[in-house]
């Protein structure tokens, strides 16, 4: 998926945001917005959320995470992703195997450039 720099009005958020899709260029990241929603995805999250980033992208993090079958996602998810609160770490169950995902934010100053989601599987492959 191409970078969406349009979304960052402000040059300096911007550079921050593509900054951590540089850094994580080989690894499994989703970037959100401030409702949660997924505005970018590499393609490493592609292969693992088994989609591409034009069906993955704008769905709710949360989603993405498993946590729309009815299971109400922890309050401390979404207030990471706004950087409101240290980062959130957890296990969850995606494409039928265990993955560690970190759930953290990147401000600048009060402002809230993106929210980030980095995804590890496990790779002994065990649930």
């Amino acid at each position: 998926m191409e970078f969406p720099a349009h979304l960052w009005d402000d040059p300096a958020d911007r550079e921050l945001a593509r900054g951590a899709a540089d850094l994580f260029a080989d690894a499994p990241l989703v970037l959100t917005d401030r409702l949660a929603n997924s505005v970018f995805l590499s393609p490493a999250a592609e292969r693992l959320l088994g989609d591409r980033a034009p069906a993955l992208v704008n769905r709710a993090c949360y989603s993405l995470l498993g946590f729309d079958s009815g299971e109400r996602p922890p309050d401390a998810l979404a207030t990471a992703l706004l950087g409101e609160r240290e980062p959130w770490k957890a296990m969850v169950l995606l494409a039928g195997r265990g993955c560690h995902v970190e759930a953290s934010a990147i401000r600048r100053g009060a402002r809230l450039v993106c929210g980030v989601l980095r995804l590890t599987p496990r790779t002994d492959g065990g649930r």
